[in-house]
């Protein structure tokens, strides 16, 4: 009995219509990029690891409560206090937007502006500016796309899930992941004008203290300053 020939996988995607290697090669890209988010989706908050000093910051368009936010473009308008929560079921969130709101004065001095992102739904923004009167932005990050690319989204524990679930709490659920819910942990980055990061604080138990956003602010704002000045300097030389 003789054995049977070997299948040549190139030569029969080859022969394949046109329309057939196309849909293959769609389905592979798209399976290898669901395997690929699996893999490096952290399970845990100890496990992240937020985007460092020095990295530029993602952006992208966002949902605010009046309607499209664009992070890129209010980047680059002026150094940025950006600021990541949990959601306002979140005593930790709600604790760091009021803290904000308290240094928005000495903050705006500096010529910061205030960005908040969490994984709150968009129609739930607007309340909780209301509640908090807050002189900032919120926006939505419901997928936890732009979350997972500062490098602080994880996956919920299926227990906590359910727990929060039990509470009438419904987590954000990863794009990609199959439905899988997600949560991040809190942080907040210093960037300037260029989108560079200045200034990192991710903790998943506390907020940063006001001596140290005051301070972390402050050394970031003369640094972004003396930058501008060797720019200033360096373009006007002959």
């Amino acid at each position: 009995m003789s054995s049977a020939e070997p299948i040549n996988v190139n030569e029969c995607f080859m022969n394949m219509p046109l329309h057939l290697r196309y849909l293959v090669t769609t389905v592979a890209l798209l399976a290898a990029a669901v395997l690929h988010a699996a893999q490096t989706v952290p399970d845990a908050p100890n496990k992240v690891a937020a985007l460092p000093v020095g990295a530029t910051a993602p952006s992208k368009v966002l949902l605010s409560a009046d309607g499209p936010f664009d992070l890129g473009g209010a980047l680059k308008a002026k150094p940025t206090i950006l600021i990541f929560y949990l959601g306002n079921w979140s005593s930790l969130g709600k604790d760091a937007l009021v803290e904000f709101q308290r240094e928005i004065p000495f903050l705006q001095a500096l010529d910061y502006q205030v960005i908040a992102v969490s994984p709150d739904r968009p129609e739930s923004l607007k309340p909780t500016t209301e509640r908090f009167k807050l002189g900032y932005p919120l926006v939505s990050d419901h997928d936890l796309s732009l979350s997972s690319a500062y490098g602080i989204a994880f996956l919920a524990p299926k227990d906590l899930e359910n727990e929060l679930a039990r509470k009438g709490i419904t987590l954000a659920t990863f794009s990609g992941q199959h439905g899988a819910a997600g949560l991040l942990v809190p942080s907040v980055f210093i960037v300037d004008t260029n989108g560079i990061v200045r200034w990192v604080y991710s903790n998943p138990r506390k907020n940063p203290s006001t001596s140290e956003l005051i301070t972390a602010a402050s050394k970031a704002r003369r640094a972004i300053a003396s930058q501008a000045n060797i720019g200033i300097r360096f373009a006007s030389q002959p």
